[in-house]
């Protein structure tokens, strides 16, 4: 049995895939975990380094720790988005096909085929299959066609 993926490689497509990319990772390696210790780090040191009656520190730390974790994690996803937003295939419509076989993909631009051996460590998730990053490249398919709305692809049996 075959399964057909048409996804369209847009904004929404691109954000779903940065947000689960970062889901998966070590919790350490997690977005707001890291901007958090950032965050926290930072108004500590400010805390620490301002002269000011206590009050003050505290409210100019707080500030400076929601400025550091809100906006770090906003401006590192935009960032991301933006080198993807650039690429040539932004907007196009891809095929991928899952068999038994492996996987074959086709886009505008290139073709490719890979056995499951290229994917050692693949895992199925209850919504979507991550087939794993090598090369920083992260490449996460829809595991059931209930999923695919998420990540805006027509489902295709063959």
């Amino acid at each position: 049995m075959e399964v057909t993926y048409n996804i369209s490689i847009n904004e929404s497509y691109y954000r779903t895939l940065i947000d689960r990319y970062y889901r998966q990772r070590p919790f350490v390696f997690r977005l707001p975990i890291q901007f958090g210790i950032l965050a926290f780090a930072g108004a500590t040191a400010f805390g620490f380094l301002i002269i000011a009656p206590l009050g003050t520190r505290v409210v100019f730390a707080l500030v400076i720790a929601a400025s550091i974790f809100f906006g770090g994690v906003a401006v590192t996803k935009w960032a991301i988005f933006q080198r993807f937003r650039y690429r040539a295939d932004f907007g196009a419509i891809a095929s991928i096909t899952m068999s038994e076989a492996g996987l074959r993909a086709s886009g505008p631009h290139v073709q490719g085929k890979w056995d499951w051996a290229a994917y050692p460590s693949a895992v199925r998730y209850p919504r979507f299959v991550n087939c794993g990053r090598r090369s920083r490249v992260v490449r996460c398919i829809p595991s059931t066609p209930k999923n695919i709305t998420a990540f805006g692809l027509e489902f295709n049996y063959n």
